[in-house]
């Protein structure tokens, strides 16, 4: 096929700000323009001219890629005069199917008409421009991929007459379907062990995880039980919540580098999909005060249609809530409360539906009443949830055991969590392992025998297979290399209640964490630093 056109000259750059992104959500309180979307006068200056817009482009073609198979995108559109209407107008929008042949004419591709089964309005085709007004609210149009075949689709939509060609009135929706790229590996089902991975993308490419290679063999033989790619759950960060001091409303930080990764997204995030990771992005505090645990109603309805926007848009699969960072206690802003956080974690799941994941780490006192539906206003927080899993995993300290339904309260771990109100034992992860440096060597940080975890196991107190990861690393020549890989696999190898070998018996099963593609560089030749980031 002769594809002259860059149909994706522009996914770098279609991530707007969170303003923005919050804008086409919010629009009917919130009318936010566009950098670049001022409308020229066509004629005379003293002349009105209006168009049909959309934020996810700063000209008449929107861009969109998806993989065949199943999944979604939502993208937006309005309309804009160049000055206040003099009455109040209904614009219809419909589907020009003539309009195909130009612009594949135009652009020197061969895009195919949308299927109007991939495709629907949720708002509706009409725009109401009131009376003295220059933009309408925005509306949404979801584009699916059900059924379809790898190639090039269009959906040309307009508000011009019948048989008029005016592109100013009209939004061309392209759409490149692409093959699954699953990689290399297999990846583990987490039938053994549900692995959790973080990953932060100030440092590093989400690519990083597909090298996280491990075996899984018999401790006394040859014989091997798996060898594959590990990683069912990858939450990205950085993404932060901050306050918008002259707007007063929370707002959605993507930071330049997560903007740059979902912006890229067939690159950075579809290949995990489509080996069957589910990839979320973890939200926490920016330091300015405000968090999750002291938001209005309001500022939850607008967090929550932003943070919805972004999920949409990139087809990400959910959201991680982990409150820290978030600078509680500064002057000017409002204290803490119980109510909060629970109200944002319902907002949440009611907004992302029961198809999206919804997760929390507990850490600290913004989780520690979540036991108590009294306090949380009546919410029952768990009900809410998909999975939640401990946040304690400091370099500094050894391995915590976070398990709120452990009978002794003396148990090893520094820390206590009471069982979240609704969430069943088997949906929370009771240990988060730190990936040490090579600096801490001492044995109480290492725990190179964490023995309590042996005792845990032993005594069938483990309620589930979830194995919870900070941020992943590669082979760095730093204080990490050759010393967090081994404490990686041994850390698998105490949570696995199917490894006798360690708990006192000679069968049993060993993991064996292979390094070699974190080193593994596309020249041939090894080096360090494979996967970090690379804007």
């Amino acid at each position: 096929m002769k594809t002259n056109y860059k149909l994706f000259r522009t996914i770098g750059a279609m991530l707007l700000a969170a303003t923005v992104l919050a804008g086409f959500t919010a629009c009917e309180t919130d009318t936010v323009e566009q950098n670049g979307g001022k409308l020229p006068d066509k004629e005379a200056i003293e002349s009105t001219y209006g168009m049909l817009r959309s934020n996810a482009s700063t000209g008449n073609t929107v861009e969109m890629l998806l993989t065949a198979g199943t999944g979604f995108v939502t993208r937006d559109f309005y309309y804009q005069q160049t000055k206040p209407a003099a009455d109040g107008t209904t614009l219809t929008l419909r589907i020009d199917e003539s309009l195909v042949e130009g612009f594949n004419a135009t652009n020197g591709v061969e895009c195919q008409l949308l299927p109007t089964a991939n495709c629907e309005f949720p708002d509706g085709q009409t725009l109401e421009l009131a009376a003295d007004g220059q933009r309408t609210a925005s509306k949404r149009v979801r584009i699916s991929v059900e059924g379809l075949t790898a190639g090039e689709y269009l959906l040309p939509v307009t508000l011009a007459a019948e048989g008029s060609a005016d592109d100013s009135q009209t939004l061309y929706y392209t759409l490149t379907v692409r093959d699954p790229q699953p990689g290399d590996y297999e990846l583990h089902d987490g039938s053994d062990l549900f692995f959790v991975f973080y990953i932060n993308t100030n440092q590093y490419q989400p690519l990083l995880v597909q090298d996280y290679l491990l075996e899984k063999k018999l401790a006394r033989g040859s014989t091997v039980a798996w060898y594959g790619t590990v990683g069912n759950i990858i939450n990205l960060r950085t993404v932060s919540i901050k306050y918008d001091e002259t707007s007063g409303r929370a707002m959605l930080d993507l930071g330049s580098d997560m903007t740059y990764v979902l912006g890229h997204a067939s690159k950075y995030i579809w290949p995990l999909q489509e080996s069957g990771r589910k990839v979320c992005l973890s939200l926490e505090g920016g330091g300015t005060g405000l968090g999750f645990c002291n938001l209005t109603d309001e500022q939850i309805a607008d967090f929550v249609a932003q943070v919805k926007a972004v999920v949409e848009t990139y087809n990400l699969d959910g959201i991680n809530l982990w409150d820290r960072n978030a600078g509680y206690g500064k002057e000017g802003m409002p204290e803490t409360n119980t109510t909060s956080y629970p109200k944002l974690v319902k907002t949440m799941r009611e907004a992302l539906g029961t198809e999206k994941l919804l997760t929390l780490t507990v850490y600290e006192e913004p989780t520690a009443t979540f036991w108590d539906t009294e306090a949380t206003g009546g919410i029952t927080v768990g009900d809410y949830l998909d999975y939640a899993w401990s946040g304690y995993n400091s370099y500094t300290e050894a391995i915590q055991l976070l398990d709120p339904w452990h009978p002794n309260e003396s148990y090893v771990s520094a820390y206590t969590q009471k069982p979240i109100a609704g969430l069943d034992a088997s949906r929370f992860g009771c240990v988060n392992f730190p990936i040490y440096p090579q600096a801490k060597t001492d044995e109480e940080t290492l725990m190179r025998d964490p023995s309590f975890l042996i005792d845990w196991i032993v005594n069938e107190q483990q309620p589930n297979k979830i194995v919870v990861f900070d941020d992943l690393r590669t082979s760095l020549q730093d204080n990490y290399e050759a010393v967090w890989d081994v404490t990686f696999a041994e850390c698998c190898m105490c949570m696995d209640d199917e490894n006798k070998f360690i708990l006192g018996s000679r069968n049993g099963y060993t993991y064996r964490f292979d390094n070699h593609e974190l080193t593994a560089l596309p020249s041939g030749l090894t080096g360090y630093g494979k996967w970090q980031k690379d804007w």
